[in-house]
Formats: C-alpha cells, sequence, structure tokens
C-alpha cells in the first residue's frame, strides 16, 4: 500500500478518536476498541522496526515485564509513580493493571526512538527517553478525562515524570543493545505522533470544548 495512504488513513484514524471524544459520541465503541488499538500499536512499532530473531523478540517480552512490573508496584504499593488506581475501562487486570499496559509502554517507546532521529535528527537514548516523558505528560490528562485512570490529589507528581524518564532509558537501551534493528520505518515515528494528536484533541476537547456537565 502506498506509503501516503497509510500515513494519512493513520492520522485520520487518531484525528477522528479525538474528535469522537470531544464529540462524546460512539463511547462504548471507543471504550471497546482501545485495548485492541494500544496492542496494536506496539506490536506494530515492534515489528516494523525491530528482526524477528531470537535476541530481538526476548528484549521486546523483558520491556514488557519491566514495564508491567513497574506498574504493578506502581499501583499497589505507590512507587515508583505514586498513587494511582485503573479503572476497568482498558480490559482484564493482573496485580490491578490492566495487561494492554505494557503494549501501550511500547507502542510509545518504539515511536518515540525512531522519533528522536526522524524528526529531530538526533537518535539518543536520552532524548527519546525526554520525548517518552513528555508524550506521558500529556497523555496522563486525557487518560483522567477518559476515565482510564485516576491519581491521588488528582494530578501525577514529579516522581511519576522521573521514573517515567529512568524507565524509558533503561527499557530503550535494553532496546538499543539486544534487538536488531531494521532500516527504520519513518511510519513509525508517525505512530508517536499520531497518538499525541489524538490525545491532545481529547483533553482540550473534552475538559474545555465539551466538558460535562
Amino acid at each position: 500500500m502506498n506509503r501516503r495512504v497509510l500515513l494519512t488513513g493513520l492520522y485520520v484514524f487518531f484525528v477522528a478518536g479525538g474528535v469522537w471524544n470531544t464529540l462524546r459520541l460512539f463511547e462504548s465503541v471507543m471504550t471497546v476498541l482501545t485495548p485492541f488499538v494500544m496492542v496494536a500499536v506496539g506490536v506494530t512499532a515492534f515489528v516494523s522496526t525491530y528482526e524477528l530473531n531470537l535476541k530481538s523478540v526476548a528484549a521486546g517480552v523483558t520491556v514488557l515485564l519491566v514495564t508491567f512490573l513497574s506498574e504493578a508496584s506502581g499501583a499497589n504499593l505507590g512507587f515508583p509513580f505514586g498513587e494511582y488506581a485503573y479503572t476497568d475501562r482498558l480490559g482484564p487486570k493482573l496485580l490491578d493493571v490492566p495487561l494492554v499496559i505494557p503494549f501501550a509502554w511500547l507502542g510509545v517507546l518504539v515511536p518515540a526512538w525512531i522519533s528522536s532521529g526522524h524528526f529531530l535528527k538526533f537518535k539518543k537514548v536520552v532524548v527519546a527517553s525526554i520525548l517518552v516523558t513528555v508524550f506521558d505528560a500529556i497523555m496522563e490528562f486525557a487518560a483522567d478525562a477518559l476515565d482510564l485512570w485516576h491519581w491521588k490529589g488528582g494530578l501525577p507528581t514529579e516522581l511519576n515524570y522521573i521514573s517515567w524518564f529512568v524507565i524509558s532509558y533503561g527499557c530503550l537501551s535494553l532496546l538499543n543493545r539486544y534487538a536488531k534493528e531494521k532500516v527504520s520505518n519513518p511510519l513509525v515515528a508517525h505512530l508517536l505522533a499520531s497518538q499525541l494528536v489524538y490525545f491532545v484533541l481529547t483533553n482540550v476537547g473534552m475538559r474545555f470544548v465539551n466538558p460535562q456537565a
């Protein structure tokens, strides 16, 4: 399929989602779709970026485990992110963490790595980790509006962002060392940008354009 068509379709999909959230349309459909989209983005980003050999797959699985255990610790102990709780909107949970959340991490980590080279022309783990942390800072407000998870006190603290950076740096370093990368696919970078557009539209739309009474 033509790359331009794929790129256009990607942005149309996420922009439509942001508009639907703003207008509060198809809420039940969006609730069902969201976990599948998270998994699809994570898997697509990984298989489009890395060769599927044993070391690459092992590195990817390790990232899934590290992020899951970090989230489980956060949801149950309040560390390393702070005190928060997931709702039931993201599907089945284990240790109070939706099973799709590690894939959501993967769907941000890998596109941020490719974005650091494609958009910023500075492909470094530290740069990609900063991108991931900035992405989270924007996503948190939209996630609250979408009733995906909520923080004690209403907002995440500085600890959340420090931990996101540290965990991102560790996971990206692991992938960079052990996963064999293909020739960079620029479409993967747009997985980050299009998700960012979705969360910005959702946050602005649900909080300011069409707030719930």
